[in-house]
């Protein structure tokens, strides 16, 4: 009978229990007071790209046993056959926030990696860590978003459209205090190798001379006062940046020179839609160009930034700029989000020198770009988005050609027209 088999008693279950102190998605890690959430993210892209762009190459040319006398020439041309008009690509997401209340405050360790297929001509497949950082209380230490910036961390709502504003992950350390009604100030160091941009070296047009980047010696230092409430925020803040020459620079007479950044960020929310907002974010950077974003800027046609170059006289001199960025966005209805981002970018040297020949007194760069786009929700966790954008680059560099045995020094200006447009199908889990 039934009665007379043995009764064993079953080995204890230690279910997943939900944890609710941090929102929706986190449990419990089995024996531990430990809160965790897993999420991850797919991307399939699909867009498509038209340039087009015009030369006017101008100065003087030296001729052998003749008089100097002036020269002018003018060019247009697109993307060319090496351009990919139509591209595709994917990318898959991954990350995790654990978090433990202590009696010191929360203990937060954040972790995402991201993992993508080639977008462009000449790219592989590639897989790199987004961020990885530890906060307890208010330290933060590790690869996260650089402090200085407000507008990309927590908007920047283009789907490729570029926008000018900090949007360096770094390595850092750094600690926000908290004084009450919403007002807060961060002060950290941040690896200033993540915030370099290219030194503008005039080895580079074949002279033995320049300044180029050597090894840091000083972190940069970076802070920000912030003040955030139920109607928006307003940040101010400021990095220090130095600009250590090389070896071989400092050897020809170069020095070392202090750059710096100051920017600032308004957002104004708009209560009559949801997730309504206006933000505007604007810096200037002086042998800091990162901080403006430049970076992001179309570095096809030219280089990414100049944080330092040689003045007359061998002198270490610093590049200077601006960028400001504004979106407006929020939800037409519950299920149809749109966002209209413009935002322009302006940096130049003030002397480019040669041996015996000042170069025309400009190396500049303007670029604005405007963008607009619709993202509709099919069902929770999967968007459907579409973007279109327009890009204007003008820059003005200087040159020196020699043809036909006549030597030409003078100025290129070239004008870059780019639209861009495409859908993005993603999946959020």
């Amino acid at each position: 009978m039934s009665s007379d088999l043995p009764v064993t008693k079953g080995e204890a279950v230690e279910y997943v229990k939900v944890c609710s102190a941090f929102g929706p998605g986190f449990f419990y890690i089995p024996g531990t007071d430990t809160c965790l959430k897993i999420g991850g993210e797919i991307r399939a892209d699909y867009r498509g790209r038209s340039d087009s762009y015009s030369r006017n190459d101008y100065g003087t040319v030296v001729a052998p046993g003749a008089a100097p006398f002036s020269y002018s020439f003018h060019s247009k041309g697109g993307l060319g056959r090496d351009g990919d008009r139509a591209r595709f690509g994917t990318q898959g997401r991954i990350w995790f926030d654990a978090r433990t209340e202590t009696e010191y405050g929360l203990l937060r360790s954040y972790f995402q990696i991201n993992a993508s297929g080639r977008t462009a001509k000449g790219e592989s497949n590639k897989f790199e860590i987004d961020k990885a950082f530890i906060q307890f209380g208010g330290l933060t230490a590790g690869y996260a978003h650089s402090f200085f910036g407000y507008y990309d961390n927590f908007y920047g709502d283009t789907i490729w459209a570029p926008y000018y504003a900090e949007s360096n992950t770094v390595n850092l350390i750094a600690y926000t205090a908290q004084f009450g009604g919403g007002l807060s100030a961060t002060l950290g160091l941040e690896d200033g190798r993540d915030h370099r941009t290219v030194t503008f070296g005039i080895e580079d047009r074949g002279v033995t001379a320049g300044v180029l980047y050597g090894g840091q010696e000083l972190p940069d230092l970076v802070g920000n006062v912030l003040w955030e409430g139920d109607w928006g925020a307003v940040q101010a803040s400021g990095a220090l940046h130095q600009v250590r020459v090389s070896e071989g620079s400092h050897a020809l007479g170069y020095d070392d020179k202090l750059g710096y950044a100051v920017g600032g960020t308004a957002l104004i929310k708009i209560p009559a839609i949801e997730g309504g907002h206006f933000i505007v974010e604007g810096a200037y950077a002086s042998g800091a160009l990162d901080y403006l974003g430049i970076g992001t800027a179309d570095s096809g046609l030219f280089p990414a930034g100049w944080d330092a170059y040689p003045g007359r006289g061998v002198n270490t001199k610093l590049g200077k700029g601006w960028s400001i960025v504004a979106e407006l966005g929020g939800n037409i209805t519950p299920v149809l989000a749109a966002n209209l981002v413009g935002s322009y970018i302006s940096a130049r040297t003030d002397e480019n020198y040669l041996p015996g020949i000042t170069i025309w007194n400009k190396y500049a760069v303007k670029e604005y770009t405007v963008a607009g786009n619709l993202t509709y929700t099919i069902i929770k966790g999967l968007t459907i988005g579409g973007e279109i954008s327009y890009t204007r680059t003008n820059l003005t560099r200087p040159t020196t050609n020699v043809v036909s045995g006549n030597t030409l020094f003078g100025n290129v200006r070239i004008n870059r027209d780019a639209w861009e447009g495409g859908i993005r199908i993603k999946r959020t889990f």
